[in-house]
């Protein structure tokens, strides 16, 4: 009986040992939690002031390739655009035709309806490029003659050529235009711009502009001073006058008794280093001339519109580690965090931290900063790096606060 007694009680003591053991090696050998980071707070104070020059008449807007943001000024009511109605045409050839840099595409042999074009449009006193019955023009040539000397005849005949028939063009030129943004665009009579029919605002032409710079081929050509090679003439000029001034690279202008003057235009800086393409359109201008003036004047303030934002210093504080044992460490910026931004476009700043553990060592990149501008495809990312140490905890605080382990 009191061995039996005995031996239970040798059980117990092994089994509460065998506890104490058991808990023991636990505290000691079980991993270390993850350390998660606080995060701090960046208060950043960008600029928002911004002065455009506006014209006096009209109406005219403003955007930047790949940004949502877009300002109007005037009424926008759809208005006759002349020549400006050709990035239409180019844009909706080139989507049936495309060309790769480089390339010349189909070569085209013109007809006798071709040539009346031509001789109808040198009677009306149009723009024009000679066009003969049996003429060979490439898709590229013909691209140059309606956009740089700003041919109406090598408009409709492009547009026939792709379409079987104005008509036809149109059809599909609405379809492009509905397709794309732009609901107050009518693609009327013909494929130059002359008619009257063809109308749009200046919101909507900002919204062309856009597209014309993204396609490689077309922002090409329209930045060109000149151009030779073209059948049954000599060098062509762009008469795009403002070509090369405030870094204007494009796009088309317009003028007819109807529409008055009319640009569309887009011009390339580089704050920061990086490109940034203002797309301006001025409608319903007195005449081209100033419609040219005014255009160059919101250009050239809309180009003052930028400004410098420091976002954080090379090895500001950007976070805190603070194990449960009572160590701490940061998370540190690794460089400077700046940008360059039109004033209108707020940017956001997006911070991610990772978890830690304890063997993380200073140096170990550990996050980003992230500044989230209002743009498509633009956003600049900013390495967060570890600083400092997080030392093991002791046996004694292993011990005596198992549930934070």
């Amino acid at each position: 009986m009191k061995k039996a007694r005995k031996n239970k009680i040798k059980r117990i003591t092994w089994f509460f040992i065998s506890v104490i053991v058991i808990y023991v090696l636990w505290c000691i050998y079980k991993p270390l939690p993850l350390i998660r980071p606080q995060i701090s707070n960046l208060p950043v104070k960008q600029n928002t002031s911004s002065e455009l020059d506006w014209p006096k008449t009209g109406q005219s807007a403003i955007g930047f390739v790949d940004s949502d943001y877009e300002a109007t000024n005037g009424v926008q009511k759809p208005a006759p655009i002349a020549s400006v109605a050709k990035v239409i045409t180019a844009l909706v050839v080139l989507e049936k035709y495309p060309l790769k840099s480089g390339e010349q595409g189909p070569t085209i042999t013109l007809n006798d309806k071709d040539e009346a074009l031509y001789r109808n449009y040198k009677a009306n006193d149009g723009s024009i490029v000679p066009s003969a019955n049996g003429e060979k023009i490439t898709e590229y040539q013909m691209l140059q003659a309606m956009m740089l000397p700003s041919a109406n005849n090598m408009a409709d005949s492009l547009a026939i050529w792709a379409y079987g028939s104005l008509e036809n063009y149109s059809k599909e030129a609405s379809t492009y235009l509905k397709r794309n943004g732009m609901q107050n665009t009518v693609v009327g009579e013909d494929a130059s711009g002359l008619h009257p029919t063809t109308v749009s605002t200046a919101e909507d032409l900002v919204k062309l502009g856009k597209l014309a710079m993204k396609n490689t081929v077309l922002a090409n050509i329209v930045s060109q001073q000149t151009a030779t090679g073209i059948p049954l003439t000599t060098t062509v000029k762009n008469v795009n006058i403002l070509l090369g001034n405030s870094n204007i690279v494009g796009i088309k202008t317009g003028n007819s008794d109807h529409a008055g003057g009319a640009f569309l235009s887009a011009s390339t800086i580089y704050p920061n280093n990086k490109p940034v393409t203002t797309i301006t359109a001025v409608l319903q201008a007195n005449n081209l001339y100033s419609a040219l003036a005014s255009s160059l004047s919101l250009i050239k303030s809309s180009q003052k519109s930028f400004s410098n934002t420091q976002v954080a210093a090379k090895g500001q504080v950007i976070g805190t580690y603070k194990a449960p044992w009572g160590d701490q460490a940061t998370a540190v910026s690794e460089e400077d965090v700046k940008t360059t931004s039109y004033n209108k476009i707020k940017f956001k700043v997006a911070i991610q931290l990772d978890p830690i553990r304890q063997q993380t060592k200073t140096g170990d990149n550990i996050g980003s900063i992230t500044l989230e501008k209002n743009h498509q495809n633009n956003q600049s990312s900013y390495s967060v790096i570890f600083k400092g140490s997080i030392n093991k905890p002791s046996t004694k605080w292993r011990l005596t606060h198992p549930m934070s382990l």
